[in-house]
């Protein structure tokens, strides 16, 4: 394959110059960083290597959005029958559309013939990784993930998908904000290729196992393959997935791949709850993992409906055990999958992988390796955070108060200036005495007048009368009233329309001042007639 430096973009080898700019072309012998396959996949990292495809993280120019292309290896391109497999394989899995399966999206054929699929980037931890961080999971998880896998595994089946590979490092979770996080399986098609791959090519003889020995089915173990191997083989290997999911450990362990194969023929496992018994595994769970690891496929779960079914009631009728997970910890533990070879004197966050990778086997450089940290893009979604309740009730407390506080110094102003108006002292009574003028002659005084205020029964000392409309209205008009007769008539005119006001609110500030004045008028011997024509007073 030959790149452009200018445009990136990728031709066959038997190109020499660039059509796009008239660059010339550069030799690649992998598919660089940064170059554009197909006018819309541009090449973003190196995610790993398997057997047959090299699995690389892209960036789809047109519809921005991630994809993992799986690219088949040349020496396999170039052989005409796995080509013809390859592309019925795919469009197998095209089909498959269930939200817990990786989505396949396109097959094509890049530049320089190496024929590619573009699947879902999905992003997260392999089951393999969790276990290895956490050890037992909670039942209640490992209910949820086996459901999820049943549910993909009967649509495949359906469609005459066997997955022949299933297994932890195949499993995806994609934690979620809210609730238990989704499994997703890789690789469907891509086990059934590689098992016709190896004896297409002589690699295989008559009876030789294909598959990951401690999770092969008893058919496996024994060497069928093709129609031979039917949709109870997955759940078989589900069942071994959900062992080690509940206890930390394998149901079989041997230190051979032939021991091992032989456990999987004679060796009858020991039930979850019995084998650690510490844990308080369920005895409903245990029973479905029992019976997804019989010998005998027809005693096992019919299809993965059925065994959905029945962990589907395991879920609803059990109290299931409320271990927790430290997510915390897990948080901080580097992920052990989907490593990421990033572009050199550069630092990368890991990302998690579409379709099965194995890792790269050549190490990057030691300076590399100092400035790069290998991490998974999302963790398992941790517990929903509780609605700030208590802070809630606090923030509106904290205005209630406020509030209070606010409208109390309002009243207090309001009551201060009410109380310091009532307060006025009120005006003496006004008794009939005798007066001498300058010639001796005695004047009489005017006979004893009490203010009508001190009949209306109100302590000027505490307070005013609260008015309603119609009184402060009275009250306003016989002010402007009095005001009007001081003009004319002075007090004598004024004064009985300013004892009117004290009848309607014996507090009243003004009606007070002008009493007590005209009182004041009476008793130095002061006409309480305006003076002079020029005393332009509007009010006592």
């Amino acid at each position: 394959m030959k790149s452009c430096p200018e445009c990136t973009a990728t031709y066959p080898d038997d190109y020499a110059i660039c059509p796009k700019d008239g660059a010339p072309l550069h030799e690649t012998a992998l598919w660089q960083i940064g170059t554009v396959v197909k006018g819309k996949y541009r090449i973003l990292a190196r995610l790993g290597e398997g057997g047959m495809a090299y699995v690389y993280k892209a960036h789809h120019e047109l519809l921005d959005e991630l994809r993992a292309l799986k690219v088949i290896k040349p020496e396999l391109a170039r052989d005409a029958e796995f080509m013809s497999r390859f592309k019925n394989e795919a469009i197998m899995a095209r089909k498959l559309n269930h939200p817990n399966a990786v989505r396949v999206d396109d097959l094509d054929i890049a530049e320089d013939g190496l024929p590619f699929i573009a699947m879902e980037l999905v992003v997260g931890d392999t089951l393999k990784t969790l276990v290895q961080r956490a050890g037992p999971l909670p039942v209640s998880l490992v209910v949820d993930v086996a459901s999820h896998v049943c549910d993909a595994l009967d649509s495949a089946h359906k469609l005459g998908l066997i997955h022949r590979d299933i297994k932890p490092e195949n499993i995806v979770l994609i934690g979620q904000r809210e609730g238990p996080p989704i499994a997703k399986i890789l690789d469907f098609g891509i086990s059934r290729l590689r098992e016709e791959t190896s004896g297409m090519k002589g690699l295989t003889q008559t009876g030789m196992v294909i598959g990951t020995p401690e999770y092969m089915s008893p058919e496996q173990a024994l060497g069928k393959r093709g129609d031979d191997i039917d949709g109870r083989s997955d759940l078989y290997s589900l069942g071994i997935v959900m062992y080690r999911m509940l206890t930390g450990e394998l149901p079989f362990k041997a230190e051979t791949t032939v021991e091992m194969i032989l456990q999987h023929l004679r060796t009858p496992p020991i039930a979850p709850h019995l084998s650690k018994p510490e844990l308080a595994i369920p005895v409903a769970v245990s029973a479905i993992v029992m019976k997804a690891l019989e010998k005998d496929r027809e005693k096992r779960f019919a299809n993965g409906a059925e065994m959905a079914a029945a962990l589907k009631k395991a879920r609803g009728s059990i109290t299931l055990h409320s271990r927790k997970i430290d997510w915390e910890a897990l948080s901080s533990a580097s992920a052990s999958f989907g490593t990421e070879v990033p572009l050199l004197g550069t630092s990368a966050s890991s990302s998690a992988v579409a379709g099965q990778p194995t890792p790269i086997p050549a190490p990057p450089p030691a300076p590399l390796i100092e400035k790069t940290i290998y991490r998974s893009s999302a963790r398992i979604g941790p517990p929903p955070r509780e609605f700030p309740t208590r802070l809630v009730w606090g923030l509106v407390l904290l205005v209630v108060l406020l509030g209070g506080a606010f409208a109390g110094w309002k009243y207090y102003q309001s009551w201060s200036v009410a109380t310091q108006s009532a307060g006025t002292p009120p005006p003496q009574p006004v008794t009939s005495t005798q007066s001498s003028t300058p010639g001796g002659e005695k004047k009489p005084e005017p006979s004893k007048v009490t203010p009508t205020s001190t009949a209306v029964g109100v302590n000027h000392q505490t307070g005013h009368k609260s008015l309603n409309y119609d009184e402060q209205a009275k009250v306003i008009e016989l002010d402007s009233l009095a005001s009007i007769a001081y003009k004319q008539g002075g007090c004598e005119k004024a004064l009985p329309m300013f004892q009117q006001v004290l009848e309607i609110d014996p507090g009243d500030p003004r009606a007070y001042a002008a009493v007590q004045k005209c009182y004041a008028k009476a008793r130095n011997g002061i006409s309480i007639v305006p003076a002079t024509p020029q005393d332009n007073s509007t009010h006592p």
